[in-house]
């Protein structure tokens, strides 16, 4: 287990992924945490024209807010990010908050990990907290 604090952010390559990692960054420093990104890209998908300088576009902007971000191919983005955070252990999860024709993201992966806190960044920026039966009074508002 990692003795430091992580704040792990989930991003897909859009534009609009920044909103969460500048949520992450926030959350990071007001939690004196770590900041990582992750990304989790289809291997039977192809890519469109925008996805690699998207990607890199995100790679520098987590690294101007002072996290490090990791890319997996997977065909199971849920199990891939599960995987992920049962051996990184991160203190809180940042993802975008889920849309009325959501993929069940953000709950499966509650399901997986029910340890670990989730924020949800919605579109204008606020943030919404699912927190597991044993809250940790540092991550509430």
């Amino acid at each position: 287990m990692k003795a430091q604090k992580t704040v792990l952010v989930c991003v897909t390559p859009q534009e609009s992924s920044q909103t969460l990692v500048e949520a992450g960054r926030v959350l990071a420093e007001k939690n004196r945490a770590a900041l990582e990104v992750i990304s989790v890209l289809p291997i039977s998908a192809n890519f469109s024209k925008n996805e690699p300088a998207t990607l890199e576009k995100l790679f520098s902007f987590a690294q101007n807010a002072g996290g490090q971000m990791a890319v997996y191919f997977s065909d199971d983005p849920v199990l891939t990010v599960a995987a992920h955070i049962s051996k990184e252990h991160p203190t809180l999860l940042v993802t975008g908050f889920p849309g009325e024709n959501s993929n069940a993201f953000v709950s499966t992966l509650h399901l997986l990990v029910p340890d670990v806190p989730v924020s949800m960044v919605a579109q204008d920026g606020n943030i919404y907290n699912m927190l597991p039966l044993k809250n940790d009074p540092v991550f509430t508002k």
